[in-house]
């Protein structure tokens, strides 16, 4: 009886040095009857520090904008993490990719941190649902908001952000009441609490897509009236929004009024040069139009090549017109000029002979 029990004791140790071994832990050697301390040693390099220390290197440097370091530093965190799992760093990883305007690789590493999370992953479908919006698979991104909704708590702020993603979606996709009813969800039931300027600038420019100016207008005032802090306002935006639902009624003076009050926020902004630019060329001040699309040119940057080759065609063509009305030249006005001066009466005897005849 005993010998059997012994040998049931000695296959449950065997079978644990196998599972020990299985996972890369040396058991201890056991000498005497008594069990010896409970130490192992793992075998290999200890590969989870560098993951770590990269990953919060990776998310530190995403966050201030060096999106290049914190790249390297989430693929070294990648790299080493044991058998690839690293769920945080796969996570900072696709933002990173997502910021470098590399879409499908961003895809690629938001899908791998969903499926290692043991967590419930509302943030990363949502920002899978961002990147497919972009890519202009806005079914897709419809189905990632519905998994970041159901991975999401009922009252967690990330709902918010959540409505307003699904109102950038549908409003890419050309759905505008759904979009406008989205940003109305990511906003607030109450407009005196609205303080998300993406969603509220958003929501007032999808009523100027639904050529709603009155409310477009009013929504656009109150903006810059409230005294809720709205983080990352851009007011030349706003103004710019402004002048435009100002000139669909017919106020070119309030419009160009708004425009000049965009440029104090931002002198370099083209759209606003363009805008004014347009409505000077429409009034016939063609040297303000001309100046004003050379300001938008010089604001461009390589992707807007279509439009500054079309704008520069504009100031070719106003420069003609320029150079045709011009007045004439100094010379020429000054013959015109005593051309045109009123001659005094001849005297009557200036051309009588002197000679009398005789």
């Amino acid at each position: 009886m005993k010998r059997d029990q012994a040998r049931t004791f000695q296959g449950a140790i065997a079978l644990a040095a196998c599972l020990l071994w299985q996972f890369g832990i040396q058991p201890v050697q056991l000498t005497g009857s008594a069990l010896a301390p409970a130490l192992a040693k793992v075998s290999g390099k200890n590969t989870k520090d560098p993951a770590d220390k990269n990953t919060k290197l990776g998310k530190k440097l995403y966050e201030k904008g060096d999106y290049d370091g914190a790249l390297d530093a989430l693929l070294q965190a990648s790299y080493f993490a044991r058998n690839g799992y690293n769920p945080e760093a796969f996570y900072y990883l696709g933002l990173t990719y997502f910021a470098k305007g590399q879409d499908q690789k961003a895809v690629d590493a938001l899908s791998k941190h969903c499926e290692q999370s043991i967590e419930k992953t509302g943030r990363g479908h949502l920002a899978l649902a961002r990147c497919y919006t972009r890519m202009k698979n806005y079914r897709k991104a419809q189905e990632e908001i519905g998994l970041a909704f159901r991975d999401t708590e009922f009252m967690d702020p990330l709902t918010r952000e959540i409505h307003l993603a699904n109102g950038i979606n549908e409003d890419s996709a050309g759905h505008l009441n759904a979009a406008l009813s989205s940003y109305r969800e990511a906003l607030g039931q109450y407009q005196r609490d609205w303080d998300n300027y993406e969603a509220w600038i958003r929501y007032s420019e999808c009523l100027m897509k639904m050529k709603e100016w009155v409310k477009a207008h009013t929504s656009l005032q109150d903006m810059v009236k409230t005294r809720n802090p709205l983080i990352g306002i851009k007011y030349e935006r706003v103004y710019l929004d402004i002048g435009i639902c100002l000139l669909t009624k017919g106020n070119h003076q309030g419009a160009i009024e708004a425009w000049h009050r965009a440029l104090e926020y931002d002198p370099n902004n083209k759209e606003v040069h363009l805008q004014l630019a347009m409505l000077f060329e429409s009034e016939r001040h063609l040297s303000s139009a001309m100046n004003e699309y050379k300001r938008f040119v010089a604001c461009c940057g390589d992707e807007d090549k279509e439009r500054v080759r079309q704008v520069e065609q504009r100031i070719a063509t106003i420069e003609h017109k320029l150079a045709s009305e011009a007045p004439p030249a100094p010379v020429q006005m000054q013959y015109n000029q005593e051309a045109a001066r009123p001659q005094p009466p001849e005297d009557p005897l200036k051309n009588m002979p002197t000679d009398p005849g005789f």
